[in-house]
């Protein structure tokens, strides 16, 4: 997920090479990540798995926004995000921190949890522990990732939100923990379990993130790419993201329809290419 390496060669190929795009100024939204205002490329491994468990998120309004498990839905998590603006905040203690640099949270995160319904591997139900996870932070911070605070008000002012509603907001979630259920928007029992109490206080920023664009080349059953005209250009062929209406205005909440998208169009393009090939 940290991963940003798509820049949209292959609609820029299609183009040159006479073909139309069928791209939709729509999007598929998937999770939400970490980023560095700087480095495009930055990936800590500890903060991204921090993102990809249910810790307590907040809006641009400092409140809660959603139950924060459906980080276990990378469909729903996306658009849980996007409908918010976008970015989300996650919050957490000092105490977590002590917690995480020596010893294991019981939880799984959510690309654990997926790869191993794919792979039908057992889970470790293991996140951590992260021994160099104040250096991680301290990183973070300089990445313009990460804010610290020793107080609420103060880690408020740092990330733009309201003070009074981000104080009310963790004072009722801390109540919450203290009950050890979510009776407000009904987070399983299991993750009630964090409290954000001990400063100094932490907020990193979570970005929505995407699979791709909706639409992309015209193609043909063979997934032979089209002109204007919708006259197959010879030899060319696109499949995956860059093939166009599999998707008309979002991404379905099932999870792996790109990837089996990908994986099926590239084997029937590939039989046809085969065969192109061969006769020239």
């Amino acid at each position: 997920m940290g991963e940003r390496k798509a820049t949209g060669d292959g609609l820029q190929m299609l183009k040159e090479a006479g073909g139309v795009s069928d791209y939709k100024r729509i999007f598929e939204n998937h999770a939400a990540t970490v980023y560095s205002k700087t480095d495009p490329k930055w990936h800590n491994a500890s903060l991204f798995d921090l993102t990809n468990i249910p810790l307590l998120w907040v809006n641009r309004e400092g409140k809660r926004f959603t139950n924060e498990d459906v980080v276990y839905d990378f469909a729903l998590w996306g658009d849980s995000v996007y409908q918010i603006g976008g970015y989300y905040y996650f919050l957490f203690d000092q105490a977590t921190v002590d917690y995480l640099r020596q010893q294991a949270l019981d939880w799984t995160s959510s690309f654990e949890r997926t790869f191993r319904l794919l792979d039908k591997k057992p889970m470790t139900y293991q996140v951590g522990p992260y021994p160099q996870l104040d250096q991680d932070l301290n990183e973070g911070i300089s990445q313009g990732a990460v804010f610290k605070a020793d107080n609420i008000q103060k880690l408020a002012e740092k990330i733009t939100v309201d003070p009074a509603n981000l104080t009310a907001t963790v004072n009722r979630y801390n109540e919450l923990v203290v009950e050890g259920k979510d009776m407000d928007l009904y987070k399983d029992d299991r993750f009630m379990t964090l409290s954000v109490k001990e400063g100094p206080f932490y907020a990193v920023r979570a970005n929505s993130t995407t699979l791709g664009t909706v639409g992309g080349a015209l193609v043909n059953e063979h997934f032979e790419a089209l002109n204007v005209k919708r006259q197959v250009i010879d030899g060319i062929y696109a499949v995956g993201n860059d093939a166009s209406s599999l998707y008309d205005s979002s991404y379905p909440t099932i999870e792996g329809l790109s990837n089996a998208f990908a994986w099926n169009s590239g084997r029937i393009a590939g039989r046809y290419a085969s065969a192109y090939a061969a006769k020239n």
